[in-house]
Order: structure tokens, then C-alpha cells, then sequence
């Protein structure tokens, strides 16, 4: 079975609690990404699933230009709006499938991908194509979550939904995706990049509220929005109750600050 999370429709739904609720957040991860990538100023920057723009609204003050691309219409429609609204000039948006990047070989000094390759259906040709626009001593940087059990906010969040959908699954560590670090490093490597450093990163959100932190996490949740989507409004509520109930009982002591791991991968084309 395919998984949802590589196909655009389910990203369209959370684009703009992507926009509201997640962005801030991921601010800390792609800032550290940047830092990473060390940029330099007239550079020319490509970022792969951009999303609303997380990473590429911060990029653009520090390089000449940013090309952002993404496969979700919605995240590419709320982008767009806000380099209206910002006057943003130089950063050129498209809907594009990273793994099939319409551009010209070594046209990049710099490629990103925050935690959207990761989702790729075939991360090897994902790879493959950032080296292929990278220019010859360029660098490029992808981020994954770590595993849940290693992020104290996601597995207050899984428990939330396994206490509320004791049917599903556990989530488990896949040691062949890119939250195992070797794996990470290995499928990189592969593709031709070298010096290949993976940094471990972890971004904290802060918990003021158990019902607003929920509602947060719901708006920007691929599975949580497609869960919902499957149920009837009495039946979910019942469901967002149980989730409440648990985040209640968990969080004793707030405000407090919850870490989320993160790895970010940095290669370099010879």
C-alpha cells in the first residue's frame, strides 16, 4: 500500500494550519539548516517541498535568489499570497514533483528539503535530482524527524491519538527510513554526495494550553486531518475528547517547553 503522505491531496488539507499553527515552529529547524549550509550572499537557492514557506521566506534575506517548489497546489496558492503581501521579489514558486526537478543541471549553490523528501515515494531519485542541479561544490541539506520515541512531543501526540485510536498501530521506528541516521547518511552518499555530516537538532514548542496545543497539532496534521475526514462529527468529537482528556492528564505542569529531534543531513558535490 502506498503511503498518503506521498501524494499532494492530504498536504492541500493541512496547508494552512501548515501556514498558522506550524511554521513558527519549524522556523528553529530551518534556521539551523541554514546555518549548516553556510550561504553566501548572491547565491542562487533551490528548496524542495517549500510548503507555505518556512524555509524559504528566512533563506531569501541572506541569498540573491530562491526557486521554491512543491507538489501541494494549496501550499504553493497560501506561498504565493504571502509574497504579495510581503513584496517579496526574489523567490519564484512552482508546483513541481521533487522527484523530477524542472531545471537545468548544476544551476544551484545551494538545494534544501525540510521534511519533505523524507515523505518521497522513491527518496533515491530525490536525492539524485538535488545533486544533478547542484553546482560542483555546492551543498545540500535534508531534514528528518528522528524517531518517535526519541521526541518527547511526539509521543505526548501518539499517545494522545493511541489513547483515542487504540486500533491503530503503534508507531515504530523504521529502521529504513531516513530516521535512522545511518540509513540517512547511506542513501545520501549514494547519490553521489560526499562529506556527508547528519547533525542531530531538536526544535521545542511551548505548551501554554492542552486544548489549544491539540487543536494546533490537529490543523497541521496530515493523519490526524485525514482521520477526522473518515468520521462523522459525534463520533470525532467523542474521539478529540479522549485525545483532551489525555493531554489533561499529562501535562500537570505548564507552561512548559516539549523537544522535538530532528536530523539534518549536509553533503557536498565535488
Amino acid at each position: 500500500m502506498s503511503n498518503p503522505l506521498s501524494k499532494p491531496e492530504p498536504w492541500s488539507l493541512v496547508a494552512s494550519g501548515y501556514q498558522t499553527d506550524t511554521m513558527p515552529a519549524f522556523g528553529q529547524f530551518c534556521k539551523k539548516a541554514i546555518e549548516l549550509a553556510d550561504v553566501e550572499p548572491g547565491s542562487e537557492a533551490l528548496d524542495v517541498a517549500c510548503g507555505p514557506g518556512t524555509l524559504s521566506l528566512i533563506l531569501q534575506e541572506k541569498v540573491a535568489r530562491v526557486h521554491s517548489i512543491d507538489f501541494s497546489p494549496e501550499m504553493i496558492h497560501l506561498f504565493n499570497a504571502t509574497l504579495v503581501e510581503k513584496n517579496i521579489q526574489n523567490i519564484k514558486t512552482k508546483i513541481m514533483d521533487g522527484q523530477k526537478l524542472d531545471f537545468e543541471n548544476e544551476q544551484f549553490d545551494r538545494t534544501f528539503s525540510m521534511f519533505g523528501l523524507m515523505f518521497f515515494p522513491d527518496r533515491e531519485k530525490g536525492f539524485s535530482e538535488m545533486y544533478r542541479v547542484l553546482k560542483p561544490g555546492g551543498r545540500a541539506v535534508v531534514s528528518s524527524w528522528a524517531p518517535v520515541e526519541e521526541s518527547p512531543l511526539m509521543k505526548l501526540l501518539y499517545g494522545a491519538m493511541s489513547a483515542a485510536f487504540p486500533e491503530k498501530a503503534e508507531a515504530k521506528s523504521n529502521l529504513l527510513s531516513l530516521e535512522n541516521p545511518n540509513q540517512f547518511k547511506k542513501e545520501m552518499s549514494a547519490a553521489g554526495f560526499h562529506e556527508v555530516n547528519i547533525t542531530e537538532f531538536s526544535g521545542y514548542w511551548k505548551i501554554t494550553d492542552p486544548e489549544e496545543f491539540l487543536d494546533s497539532m490537529i490543523r497541521g496534521s496530515v493523519p490526524i486531518v485525514m482521520l477526522k475526514n473518515q468520521l462523522d462529527s459525534t463520533v470525532w468529537d467523542e474521539k478529540y475528547k479522549i485525545m483532551l482528556n489525555y493531554l489533561k492528564s499529562n501535562l500537570t505542569n505548564l507552561p512548559q517547553s516539549l523537544p522535538s529531534k530532528s536530523y539534518i543531513a549536509v553533503g557536498t558535490k565535488y
